[in-house]
């Protein structure tokens, strides 16, 4: 048993980290947040408020902490400066364990909003402390808007619009042909294999998850035989992705893009190192998420 601290563990990604290290009953748990949250910490789970301007402050939050969970995200600068002083905060307090806030891919320059990901990379691995990084391709909880049957767990913690495919829209938009494979994985899924990988006695560099693995030409099929519903597919060939790149769009079209042209160019085509690794972890297919969530009569009515 050790202590493990999440930071930015009250929503999102985090608060499937949070819950299923819970669920483990095998390690003290702190969630580093910036304001109070009673409803975590009516479970049990040490909330301790902190500041990442404050060196002080975040040093003495992570007091006796073994292993500190990054899940820090914005769009903004903060996003390399947050997660750099939680870095700097875990080394002198003694921690042993960092896990950079990544949960998708590891091509931060491909993607503009990802890009400070990169120098907190860097300081990670020259940190000396031992690191790993969760890439886990897409989530398949973008499909979860809208959902008729408990949409709530369908997004598990997901804030964000419809990526791609819009389903209670009954639309597609598929990168190049839609013959490319992606990786989709449930985030209750990436937390499980996060709560196990505490269990390793040694991290490789990289922990890569994959819950399930198809194109999107695939994913609008099963769809539409799952919804009983025909979808309207719109495809966005690779050319047409480059020559909007091409033309300095702005900052949102830019990130919409980028992640297009990744899909094309396979960046979500990997294999899974920690499912090799814990085998008893079942995860979700795309196909059994759909049909908990969407596969009912008149489900877009």
């Amino acid at each position: 048993m050790v202590t493990v601290a999440v930071a930015g563990g009250t929503t999102g990604i985090g608060s499937n980290v949070v819950r299923a290290i819970l669920a483990t009953k095998k390690h003290q748990l702190v969630v580093l947040s910036r304001s109070e949250t009673p409803d975590l910490s009516k479970q049990g789970i040490s909330v301790r408020v902190v500041d990442y301007t404050s060196h002080d402050n975040l040093t003495k939050a992570l007091e006796g902490v073994h292993t500190v969970i990054s899940c820090i995200w914005s769009f903004g600068p903060e996003l390399g400066s947050s997660q750099l002083a939680l870095l700097k905060a875990a080394q002198a307090a003694g921690a042993k364990r960092f896990v950079p806030s990544d949960w998708a891919t590891d091509r931060y320059y491909a993607i503009s909003g990802y890009g400070l990901k990169a120098p907190v990379w860097d300081a990670v691995k020259a940190s000396g402390l031992e690191y790993t990084r969760f890439i886990n391709g897409l989530w398949l909880n973008i499909w979860g808007l809208g959902s008729p049957r408990n949409e709530t767990e369908a997004l598990a913690g997901y804030t964000g619009p419809p990526f791609l495919i819009d389903l209670k829209a009954r639309t597609a938009l598929i990168p190049g042909d839609g013959s490319q494979k992606v990786v989709f994985t449930n985030m209750r899924d990436i937390g499980k294999f996060v709560a196990a990988s505490l269990d390793l006695p040694h991290w490789q560099p990289d922990s890569r998850i994959v819950g399930d693995k198809l194109s999107y030409e695939e994913v609008v099929t099963l769809a539409e035989r799952i919804t009983g519903h025909s979808i309207e597919k719109t495809y966005y060939p690779e050319a047409q992705i480059e020559s909007v790149l091409a033309g300095n769009p702005d900052p949102e079209q830019l990130f919409f893009h980028q992640f297009m042209k990744l899909i094309v160019d396979g960046a979500f085509d990997f294999e899974g190192t920690l499912n090799a690794q814990f085998p008893s972890i079942k995860t979700v297919t795309a196909e059994e998420y759909l049909t908990e969530y969407w596969g009912i009569i008149n489900a877009f009515s």
